[in-house]
């Protein structure tokens, strides 16, 4: 079967999950098992390297596949498993934000979390079903860095004698390719009926689309194609649309003396027709966000409840210039000559930042800039190479610009995730200056209601029972959709390639395409297998 790689020339590229430089994620994900996956389709968990876990009070017990084994025919153990945590430990990885201490359990395949408190289930299970972590700490390979500094652990290049935990093992790798073998050792191995996967090496999108027109490829596991390039698609290749939990949004530096106000942002929010951004950005990928608050578009009628109706919609498909004005005049503004100035004499606008090549992006850019500025903002684009972009927002050095509005991934289809880190962004490193402590914003039934988001979120990750849960998230969600820390205006599905000519794969709809990704969770269940 073959697939592609874009994060490299192969020989430029290792298999240890730690040292995230130069790691080939497209090669690892075949290779090392996960513990558990998210089904976006059904909302559960899946089991894969994990036969159990359970939750008690402070204490979380993982039991391992009793065949779970090392593509050296050795099982996998607590010791491998340990190990690995204990070296995660060093990375300052999530597991231990929540984690005091780990250790074995009655037997060699199960492991014991001690947890710093009581924590919520939803919180661990996303955790520990993330799917970027992988059993890939084979004991004796790993064991030299339990007593190393974490610098040590990130230089080391995993690419000489790779152990497999995953369904394919490590034969080769070139400057044109990865080749994986299957692995005879898996416990799924049967499921299995190909010889190996080729990953080829491709540079960007636009090779990665003309090796599927081509039908050089096999798969691709993710990859952005527009309604004109997928029309060249042969019949063969199928799109895998799946929920990211992502997309894009509006980012305000809360330290700007304009967009630090509250009802500056709420009038940018009124002004930006969402569904004109996402119909112009790819109408195919992207839907605009019904209710603008850190839950995922999918998931929000079912947190917010009966309170649904009242969370204010910022009319999603059309421009509230009356309402926008409105709050502008009321902050201490007024139009002159077209345009939207300050008592002071400055005028509402300045540079609004976005990401130099994310296609997509730079039209919703287009799309949102030109709405304000039709409004009567004054703002120029000014497109950034990603590391200045990124930096720009770390350092504070904006006003506002364009943002993803949730961290993305499974983790997002629990509010606890998105709400958190909407106040605290920890991808620029907190940049956008959201304020700390209690925020005064009018309350859902009238009045006021006094809040401290991070506060009242936090408690989420202790909090077991499951009405308090909703209760937390309810009042959170109603901060940011009130207070804006950040602007949510859509979401996209991700796209994922398979192809049906010479691979039976399932049909469309179904449950089994809903784990990320397709090409690599759907061989370990047997349901991507050569046409016999």
């Amino acid at each position: 079967m073959v697939g592609a790689t874009n994060n490299g020339v192969p020989t430029n590229l290792h298999l240890n999950p730690e040292a995230t430089q130069n790691y080939d994620p497209r090669a690892g994900n075949f290779v090392f098992e996960r513990f558990a996956a998210y089904n976006f389709a059904t909302g559960e968990f899946e089991m894969a390297a994990l036969e159990a876990w359970s939750i008690e009070g402070q204490t979380v017990t993982l039991t391992l596949r009793d065949d779970l084994t090392w593509d050296t025919g050795e099982d996998v153990t607590a010791r491998d498993v340990l190990t690995q945590f204990r070296l995660m430990k060093k990375m300052k990885a999530s597991l231990w934000d929540f984690t005091e201490s780990v250790e074995q359990g009655e037997d060699d395949k199960t492991v014991v979390l001690n947890l710093k408190r009581p924590s919520n289930p939803e919180v661990i299970k996303h955790t520990l079903a993330n799917g970027s972590l992988r059993l890939f700490a084979y004991h004796p390979t790993f064991e030299q860095f339990l007593d190393k500094g974490a610098e040590e652990l990130q230089q080391f290049k995993y690419e000489g004698d790779v152990v497999a935990s995953g369904p394919f093992s490590v034969e080769s790798k070139s400057k044109q390719s990865w080749e994986l073998t299957r692995n005879p050792e898996y416990y799924g191995a049967d499921n299995i009926n190909f010889a190996g996967i080729s990953l080829l090496s491709r540079g960007d999108n636009t090779a990665l689309q003309q090796g599927l027109m081509g039908r050089e490829l096999d798969f691709v596991t993710s990859l952005f194609a527009p309604p004109k390039i997928v029309a060249n698609f042969p019949d063969s290749v199928e799109e895998v649309a799946i929920s990211a939990k992502w997309g894009y949004g509006v980012l305000f530096n809360h330290d700007d003396p304009d967009f630090g106000k509250r009802n500056v942002r709420q009038a940018v929010a009124h002004v930006i027709n969402r569904q004109q951004v996402a119909e112009n950005a790819g109408p195919r990928t992207k839907a605009p966000a019904p209710k603008v608050t850190g839950v995922a578009p999918n998931d929000q009628e079912t947190w917010l409840g009966d309170a649904y109706d009242s969370f204010e919609s910022y009319g999603m498909a059309e421009s509230q210039t009356d309402k926008a004005a409105a709050l502008l005049r009321e902050a201490g503004y007024s139009k002159e000559g077209g345009t939207w100035k300050h008592s002071s004499g400055r005028t509402l606008g300045g540079t609004y930042y976005t990401p130099a090549g994310w296609t997509d992006w730079t039209t919703a850019t287009n799309t949102v800039v030109d709405q304000l500025n039709s409004f009567g903002f004054d703002f120029e684009i000014s497109q950034k190479p990603t590391g200045d972009y990124f930096g720009g927002y770390v350092e504070s050095n904006f006003k506002i610009g364009a943002f993803y509005w949730m961290p993305g991934g499974a983790r997002s289809a629990f509010p606890y995730f998105p709400l958190r880190w909407q106040l605290n962004i920890p991808d620029i490193d907190g940049g956008h200056n959201f304020p700390e402590g209690e925020q005064t914003v009018p309350g859902m039934d009238g009045g006021e209601m006094s809040i401290d988001p991070l506060s009242e979120i936090q408690e989420v990750s202790t909090t077991q029972d499951r009405a308090t849960t909703e209760e937390i998230i309810k009042r959170v969600a109603w901060h940011h959709n009130q207070n804006l820390p950040v602007l949510g205006l859509v979401s996209k599905l991700d796209q994922s390639w398979l192809t049906d000519d010479e691979w039976d794969i399932p049909e469309e709809g179904s449950d089994e395409r809903a784990v990320k990704w397709p090409s690599e969770w759907l061989p370990r269940q047997g349901q991507l297998m050569a046409e016999k």
